[in-house]
């Protein structure tokens, strides 16, 4: 019978995936990327985005990734926040 837990392994995963992330994000702001930094900074202190442009902004992510200028781990974070914005009602 399934207890429904998540397994050891799979927490140290996520974990793992979190502080990879966490990492990637102090290698950007050491290097000054200003874009990526006000995109952040955007996000979080700025407006909150229509549903209609954070499809748009998710849009444009699909395109970056496909087009190879961003790779999964970027993707899949910049995707995620956009979508924790989304209203539901």
């Amino acid at each position: 019978m399934a207890t429904g837990r998540s397994s050891f392994a799979k927490r140290q995963r996520d974990m793992a995936k979190k502080a990879k992330a966490a990492a990637k994000r102090e290698k950007r702001l050491e290097k000054g990327d200003d874009d990526e930094l006000e995109l952040e900074e955007e996000e979080f202190d700025g407006p909150r985005l229509s549903n209609e442009e954070i499809m748009e902004r998710v849009a444009d992510l699909h395109r970056r990734y496909d087009d190879g200028q961003m790779d999964l781990d970027t993707f899949d974070e910049e995707k995620a926040a956009l979508m924790a914005q989304m209203v539901i009602d």
